[in-house]
């Protein structure tokens, strides 16, 4: 039995154990990404720690839902969104297959989107409200708290905006940022004077069928650990056959020397 757990065969057990768990973990992890998920009857509040843990992917499930942040602003870090309506769900376009051009009643101008620094170190962009005249608003500056919404990044799949609007992205969102940034943004729920409030693209969390690209995804992983394990099984087989002739060789030549 010492041939079945020798050093070279110890090694070969620990790297395919790692190897294939490590599979099957990012194959439960796009699973979970490709769930769809149902809303609370109530949008209880929620820590932030709770709606977005990770720091690489806003959960669905955390769209929406109410929270409130503590951090200090980070200076001169502001992004500015051109044509832009009050209404974020009236910006967006109900047939993502084709250009819309939409006319609006009410005021055209911008969402003001600043940068707080939490206390763990980490980024998160924060739309602090509505202004015709950003030139006019103050940068954020100091130590502050601030409630609101959390909201997905604005290019992810199914959400296209009208008349080519400029999305706000984690991807913009990280390029004006001076630490590691939360996926997302924060939508505050009353802004100061003479901020407008911002009514979010999504006042509830995301509900939709399964995101098949995931799904494709958590079949891969799936795949990759079935040939690992494959190939787990083939080495270890090998190298036993290999031991077994190294063996019988030494055998062979300890009978030529009698």
């Amino acid at each position: 039995m010492n041939r079945y757990f020798s050093l070279r065969q110890l090694a070969i057990h620990a790297l395919g154990t790692v190897s294939v768990l490590a599979c099957l973990v990012l194959a439960n992890w796009q699973w979970d990404r490709a769930q769809a998920y149902v809303p609370p009857t109530t949008l209880a509040a929620k820590t932030f720690d709770e709606l977005s843990p990770l720091r690489d992917y806003l959960p669905a499930s955390s769209v929406g839902i109410p929270t409130t942040v503590t951090g200090t602003w980070q200076p001169n870090e502001r992004i500015l969104l051109p044509q832009r309506i009050i209404d974020g769900k009236s910006m967006v376009n109900p047939n993502p297959e084709t250009e819309v051009i939409a006319e609006w009643v009410g005021p055209v101008g911008y969402w003001v989107v600043d940068i707080m620094e939490l206390s763990d170190a980490s980024s998160l962009g924060v739309v602090r409200g509505f202004a015709e005249n950003p030139d006019e608003i103050e940068l954020a500056s100091g130590e502050a708290s601030v409630t609101g919404v959390m909201q997905p990044s604005e290019d992810v799949p199914g959400l296209k905006l009208v008349n080519k609007i400029k999305p706000l992205t984690t991807k913009l969102i990280v390029a004006n940022s001076k630490t590691i940034a939360h996926d997302g943004y924060l939508v505050v729920t009353s802004a100061s004077e003479p901020l407008v409030p911002v009514s979010p693209i999504f006042s509830e969390p995301v509900v939709a069928g399964l995101n098949w690209r995931n799904v494709a995804y958590t079949f891969n992983w799936i795949f990759f650990a079935v040939i690992i394990g494959m190939m787990w099984i083939r080495v270890t087989r090998d190298e036993l056959e290999f031991a077994q002739i190294a063996k019988n060789n030494a055998d062979l030549g300890h009978d030529n020397e009698s």
